[in-house]
């Protein structure tokens, strides 16, 4: 079954669904209340695997979220005259196949369609980014991502005496997490000895940064691993990567170390150093013609690539570009949160997708058709196109 651009039916069952709840129509955020109550049903049975399970009020234990999302179904179900009424193993069944193939039809773009909230027994791509865009509006969303993010703008501040000082220990940072996957306690010395600065209980902040970012694996000497050799992730065992858009091979590599190596936490991965792939590419690409005009995750991420063609090193005088790079597995969730960082006042604006998003079919429409009206002035790119648009600019100014 295909999926549909708008609900099926007429528009009298939009109307009938409108009465019991007015965005019962929107399937979308069916989806993500569905994912927040998987990511929620993942984080449970984690804890479950370190603390003493406590008495909950409900008899089911499933989360708030994970119930408003069947329930959503439930309606959509009934009012769709579909067979399936929908239970809590329903959901989950459902939930394991692409998008389009439910039994009941969705309103998702077409992009969309293949896309499944888990993938090998647990959430997949989509489902965290769909959850991390809802829990973003929420206090209880102080996740491993949240946490990295504050112990890594803290650390560059306190090493840092001036506004230049503090961004260019925020880009070394951020830099670290993107190309180390795997660091080794050799790296973590080398850290201490870079960012020095103390908590008030003496603990260095960059040290409290880094045990939030990495988990820990006992080793001695060195330690020989099998990494992917496109994006530079530890691949157990035989099978790939799993990133996205990676063509990588499977490569064995000696990590050197004292006592210890650090694998980055799974969310860590998802979204810093994966995204960060795209931001590399681009970064490597640019910077042999830019040097110091090029400013990587500019204003502390505010973009995450700024060009400053004419030199002048301020935001807002003389020529500047500025792309926030996005590697989102639904255009359309992408387009319903996507918010330009006023700080980031560039003459040129632009949302660059990662080129292997920016090449599947009907992800650019969609993309478009989600943000109307939400991003005025921005426009949509490739990472290649725009590498290509940028270089060409600077060689015609310089003619």
């Amino acid at each position: 079954m295909a999926a549909h651009a708008t609900l099926p039916g007429d528009s009298v069952q939009l109307s009938r669904l409108q009465q019991v709840s007015p965005d019962l129509g929107d399937d979308y955020m069916t989806l993500e209340l569905l994912a927040v109550g998987l990511a929620g049903i993942q984080a449970n049975q984690q804890k479950a695997l370190w603390s003493t399970a406590q008495p909950s009020g409900d008899p089911t234990g499933f989360p708030p979220a994970w119930k408003a999302g069947v329930t959503r179904l439930l309606w959509r179900a009934l009012e769709a005259g579909c067979h399936e009424l929908v239970s809590y193993a329903d959901a989950f069944r459902w939930c394991c196949m692409p998008l389009g193939k439910w039994p009941l039809a969705l309103s998702v773009a077409p992009s969309d369609s293949e896309l499944r909230l888990i993938e090998n027994g647990r959430p997949s791509a989509f489902t965290e980014q769909a959850a991390r865009l809802l829990l973003s509006k929420d206090p209880e969303a102080e996740l491993i991502e949240n946490r990295c993010y504050e112990l890594m703008i803290a650390s560059a501040d306190r090493n840092g005496e001036t506004e230049q000082a503090v961004q260019d220990n925020y880009v070394q940072l951020r830099g670290f997490l993107t190309t180390r996957a795997v660091a080794s306690d050799i790296d973590l010395l080398g850290l201490l000895r870079a960012f020095p600065a103390k908590d008030a209980n003496g603990q260095p902040w960059v040290k409290r940064w880094f045990s939030q970012c990495y988990r820990a694996q006992p080793a001695s000497g060195a330690v020989t691993l099998s990494f992917c050799d496109g994006c530079e992730n530890p691949v157990p065992g035989q099978r790939d990567c799993g990133t996205p858009g990676c063509m990588g091979a499977l490569t064995t590599r000696t990590v050197e170390l004292m006592s210890e190596y650090f694998v980055q936490n799974r969310a860590v991965r998802r979204f810093f150093h994966d995204p960060g792939l795209a931001e590399q590419r681009m970064f490597a690409a640019l910077e042999p013609e830019f040097g110091q005009r090029l400013h990587p995750w500019w204003g502390m991420d505010a973009v995450d690539v700024a060009i400053d063609f004419d030199g002048t090193g301020k935001m807002g005088v003389g020529e500047w570009w500025a792309a926030d790079v996005k590697d989102h597995a639904s255009a359309t969730l992408l387009g319903r949160s996507f918010r330009w960082n006023p700080r980031a006042a560039s003459q040129r604006r632009v949302l660059v997708i990662a080129q292997h998003r920016f090449e599947q079919p009907d992800y650019v429409d969609d993309l478009t058709t989600s943000l109307e009206g939400r991003a005025q002035g921005v426009e949509i790119m490739g990472e290649d196109a725009f590498v290509a648009a940028a270089l060409a600019h600077d060689g015609r100014r310089r003619r």
